[in-house]
Protein backbone atom coordinates (compact mmCIF):
# COMPACT_ATOMS: atom_id res chain seq x y z
CA UNK A 1 0.00 0.00 0.00
CA UNK A 2 1.34 3.47 -1.13
CA UNK A 3 1.19 5.58 1.17
CA UNK A 4 0.79 9.61 1.85
CA UNK A 5 1.23 11.03 5.64
CA UNK A 6 -0.91 14.58 6.13
CA UNK A 7 -2.11 16.79 8.86
CA UNK A 8 -6.05 17.88 8.38
CA UNK A 9 -6.79 20.77 10.52
CA UNK A 10 -10.44 21.15 11.75
CA UNK A 11 -11.47 23.94 13.78
CA UNK A 12 -8.01 24.62 15.05
CA UNK A 13 -7.33 20.82 15.54
CA UNK A 14 -5.01 18.88 14.37
CA UNK A 15 -6.08 15.64 12.90
CA UNK A 16 -3.50 12.62 11.91
CA UNK A 17 -4.08 11.51 8.05
CA UNK A 18 -2.88 8.79 6.38
CA UNK A 19 -3.79 8.44 2.00
CA UNK A 20 -3.86 5.57 0.52
CA UNK A 21 -3.06 6.16 -3.02
CA UNK A 22 -4.18 2.34 -4.09
CA UNK A 23 -7.48 2.94 -2.67
CA UNK A 24 -7.52 6.80 -3.42
CA UNK A 25 -9.28 7.36 0.00
CA UNK A 26 -7.71 9.10 3.68
CA UNK A 27 -7.82 7.14 6.59
CA UNK A 28 -8.03 9.72 9.87
CA UNK A 29 -6.85 8.78 13.35
CA UNK A 30 -9.92 8.04 15.43
CA UNK A 31 -8.28 9.32 18.62
CA UNK A 32 -8.28 12.79 16.83
CA UNK A 33 -11.38 13.14 15.77
CA UNK A 34 -12.84 12.17 18.98
CA UNK A 35 -11.03 14.70 20.38
CA UNK A 36 -12.41 17.10 17.88
CA UNK A 37 -15.95 15.71 18.29
CA UNK A 38 -15.95 15.68 22.34
CA UNK A 39 -14.02 18.51 22.24
CA UNK A 40 -11.13 17.57 24.61
CA UNK A 41 -7.96 19.05 24.76
CA UNK A 42 -6.73 16.47 26.33
CA UNK A 43 -5.41 13.53 24.33
CA UNK A 44 -5.40 11.04 26.52
CA UNK A 45 -9.05 11.57 27.51
CA UNK A 46 -9.78 10.77 23.98
CA UNK A 47 -7.53 7.47 24.26
CA UNK A 48 -9.50 6.57 26.73
CA UNK A 49 -13.02 7.22 25.62
CA UNK A 50 -11.92 5.61 22.30
CA UNK A 51 -10.80 2.99 24.37
CA UNK A 52 -14.22 1.95 26.36
CA UNK A 53 -15.94 2.80 23.00
CA UNK A 54 -14.22 -0.07 21.12
CA UNK A 55 -14.53 -2.45 23.93
CA UNK A 56 -18.18 -1.74 24.59
CA UNK A 57 -18.96 -1.78 20.47
CA UNK A 58 -16.75 -5.22 20.53
CA UNK A 59 -18.60 -6.66 23.58
CA UNK A 60 -22.44 -5.45 21.50
CA UNK A 61 -21.43 -7.60 18.48
CA UNK A 62 -20.75 -3.91 16.54
CA UNK A 63 -19.71 -4.05 13.43
CA UNK A 64 -18.20 -0.75 13.05
CA UNK A 65 -14.41 -1.75 15.00
CA UNK A 66 -14.31 -4.06 12.25
CA UNK A 67 -14.04 -2.08 9.68
CA UNK A 68 -11.47 0.14 11.48
CA UNK A 69 -7.43 -0.42 10.40
CA UNK A 70 -4.65 0.42 12.37
CA UNK A 71 -2.06 2.15 10.60
CA UNK A 72 1.72 3.59 11.71
CA UNK A 73 1.41 7.56 12.36
CA UNK A 74 3.29 9.81 13.95
CA UNK A 75 2.53 10.28 17.52
CA UNK A 76 2.96 12.86 20.02
CA UNK A 77 6.32 11.48 21.07
CA UNK A 78 7.61 11.54 17.39
CA UNK A 79 7.46 7.93 16.98
CA UNK A 80 6.15 6.10 14.29
CA UNK A 81 3.39 3.97 15.86
CA UNK A 82 0.33 1.70 15.62
CA UNK A 83 -3.06 3.97 15.21
CA UNK A 84 -6.43 2.93 14.83
CA UNK A 85 -7.96 4.41 11.66
CA UNK A 86 -11.09 4.95 9.53
CA UNK A 87 -12.37 5.90 6.60
CA UNK A 88 -13.98 9.08 5.88
CA UNK A 89 -17.65 6.36 5.71
CA UNK A 90 -17.07 5.17 9.27
CA UNK A 91 -16.23 9.15 10.66
CA UNK A 92 -19.22 10.34 9.66
CA UNK A 93 -21.15 7.39 11.51
CA UNK A 94 -18.78 8.49 14.37
CA UNK A 95 -20.14 12.28 13.74
CA UNK A 96 -23.96 10.75 13.46
CA UNK A 97 -23.60 9.31 16.94
CA UNK A 98 -22.00 11.98 18.63
CA UNK A 99 -24.54 14.30 17.61
CA UNK A 100 -27.06 12.30 18.45
CA UNK A 101 -25.85 12.18 21.87
CA UNK A 102 -25.01 15.97 22.43
CA UNK A 103 -28.47 17.31 21.20
CA UNK A 104 -29.82 14.24 23.27
CA UNK A 105 -28.26 15.79 26.44
CA UNK A 106 -29.32 18.97 25.52
CA UNK A 107 -33.48 17.76 25.12
CA UNK A 108 -33.68 15.22 27.23
CA UNK A 109 -36.10 13.34 24.99
CA UNK A 110 -38.64 11.52 27.50
CA UNK A 111 -40.56 9.20 25.41
CA UNK A 112 -39.37 6.78 22.66
CA UNK A 113 -40.61 9.16 20.11
CA UNK A 114 -38.80 12.14 21.31
CA UNK A 115 -35.74 9.95 21.29
CA UNK A 116 -36.38 8.96 17.78
CA UNK A 117 -36.58 12.89 16.59
CA UNK A 118 -32.84 12.71 18.80
CA UNK A 119 -31.92 10.22 16.48
CA UNK A 120 -33.38 11.72 13.34
CA UNK A 121 -32.01 15.41 14.43
CA UNK A 122 -28.10 13.78 14.53
CA UNK A 123 -28.00 11.47 11.73
CA UNK A 124 -29.29 14.80 9.70
CA UNK A 125 -25.91 16.29 10.76
CA UNK A 126 -23.57 13.64 9.13
CA UNK A 127 -25.86 13.67 6.34
CA UNK A 128 -25.08 17.41 5.69
CA UNK A 129 -21.54 16.86 6.34
CA UNK A 130 -21.73 13.55 4.18
CA UNK A 131 -23.68 15.69 1.16
CA UNK A 132 -21.65 18.63 1.77
CA UNK A 133 -18.09 16.25 0.98
CA UNK A 134 -19.64 14.90 -2.16
CA UNK A 135 -20.92 18.35 -3.65
CA UNK A 136 -16.83 19.52 -3.04
CA UNK A 137 -14.77 16.55 -4.18
CA UNK A 138 -17.65 15.14 -7.03
CA UNK A 139 -17.06 11.49 -5.31
CA UNK A 140 -19.28 9.48 -3.26
CA UNK A 141 -18.59 9.12 0.24
CA UNK A 142 -20.79 6.00 1.55
CA UNK A 143 -20.77 2.62 -0.30
CA UNK A 144 -23.82 1.01 -0.83
CA UNK A 145 -23.15 -2.00 1.29
CA UNK A 146 -24.02 -2.04 4.88
CA UNK A 147 -21.11 -3.18 7.04
CA UNK A 148 -22.38 -6.38 7.54
CA UNK A 149 -22.27 -6.87 3.72
CA UNK A 150 -18.73 -4.90 3.49
CA UNK A 151 -17.67 -7.46 6.14
CA UNK A 152 -19.20 -10.61 4.10
CA UNK A 153 -17.72 -9.58 0.81
CA UNK A 154 -14.19 -9.21 2.56
CA UNK A 155 -13.94 -12.37 3.93
CA UNK A 156 -15.02 -14.18 0.76
CA UNK A 157 -12.59 -12.50 -1.04
CA UNK A 158 -10.06 -13.92 1.67
CA UNK A 159 -11.19 -17.09 1.43
CA UNK A 160 -12.31 -17.25 4.55
CA UNK A 161 -15.97 -19.20 5.71
CA UNK A 162 -18.29 -17.43 8.18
Amino acid sequence: MKQKEAIKVFEDRKVRAIWDMEKEQWYFSIVDVIAVLTDQNDYQGARNYWKVLKFRLLKEGNETVTNCNQLKLLAEDGKMRLTDVADTELILNMLAEASTKDISQAVNPESFEESKKVAKQGGNVAKVARLELEARTGKKVVSPLNAKQAIAEKNKKEGKVE
